[in-house]
Order: C-alpha cells, then structure tokens, then sequence
C-alpha cells in the first residue's frame, strides 16, 4: 500500500509543479517588428537557473513584448522525463534483498528528480523595430517651431502701478513624437 502512496504522491507533485506560472507576459511601449519568433527555454534546479540562451538574443535593438508559458509538448517532456526517471530508479533498487516499498521509494525519488533538475518553457518574442518615431497619426510635413511669447505692449503697467494679473499664455506644446501616446505602466 505505501507504494501506491509514494506513486500518487509524486504524480501529485508533478502535477502540481506544472501549474504555477502557466502564463507570463512582459509588453514594452515600443513598436514591435511583424515577425514573431518562438523558441524552447530550459532551466535547471527547479526553474531557477536558465540552461540555453535568452531569448531575443538576435534582435538588434532590444524585445518589445514576451510571453513564457507552459504549452502541451511542455507538458509531455515534463511527464516523459518522469516516467523514465522512475524507470530508471525503480531499476537501480531491483537488485538486492529491497522490498517493495524500497523499490517504490526508489521509483518514486527517480519519478521526481528529473522533473526538479530540468524543465522546459515555450517563449514567444517579437523584436523591436527599427522605426520607431514613425507615428500614422501625425503629419510627417516640415517641423514647424512654435512661436516665441511676446508680452502684450497695450497691457503694460506704467511706472508705479500695479501690474493686473491677466490669462497667462501657455507655454507651447512639445514637438510631435516627443511625449508618448500611452503610459508604459498601464
């Protein structure tokens, strides 16, 4: 009986171990290239450290959005590694004068090993493009600068009066492209 128990215990812990995290996104404000690229990461003890390289390796100027997520064939690596690593300890503990419940220990410490020492995620990226300050919105005609405050001569105050406080001119608006359209935070 407490083979089955090693057995349902490790299926529960993989099962478990696949549920965190299934989806993460990173977006920029940057406009992205149309291509979309889509590679196969790999980490070790536990996620925490990444076995191949980043991806977006090749973009030039940097990635303007990524998701990670765990996909099916993830998923079917995760559980063909399990079901070999029990294979694999339930084969080492065969020899000898083991119990049952030796050999179900063993099968059950080799089902979760391999799935703590290596795991795969699905990334997809896409690049940054090289245009960036091209915006369909606004006109692309010449710069045009904006006028310069002159202070109105009619509304003056004379030598020893009070000046009256009028509308104050506003200040002039930012060139076209210089403030962004939408909040990267949001």
């Amino acid at each position: 009986m407490r083979k089955a128990h090693a057995v349902v215990a490790s299926m529960a812990a993989l099962m478990l171990g696949q549920t965190g995290c299934y989806r993460t996104s990173i977006v920029t404000n940057l406009r992205p290239e149309p291509t979309v690229h889509q590679d196969r990461q790999w980490f070790t003890v536990a996620g925490l450290v990444p076995v191949s390289s980043p991806p977006g390796s090749e973009c030039k100027n940097g990635v303007a959005w990524a998701q990670s997520r765990a996909t099916v064939s993830d998923f079917l690596i995760q559980a063909g590694l399990a079901v070999a690593g029990a294979f694999i300890g339930s084969a080492v503990c065969a020899g000898g004068n083991r119990t049952t419940e030796e050999q179900g220990n063993c099968a059950a410490i080799g089902l979760l090993l391999p799935t703590v020492l290596v795991g795969s995620r699905t990334v997809a990226y896409s690049c940054v493009s090289e245009y960036q300050n091209v915006n369909p919105r606004q006109d692309l005609g010449p710069r045009q600068e904006a006028p310069a405050r002159v202070p109105d001569d009619a509304n003056t105050p004379e030598e020893g009066e009070v000046p009256v406080p009028g509308t104050p001119t506003p200040p002039p608006l930012p060139p076209p492209g210089a403030v962004p359209e939408t909040s990267p935070g949001l």
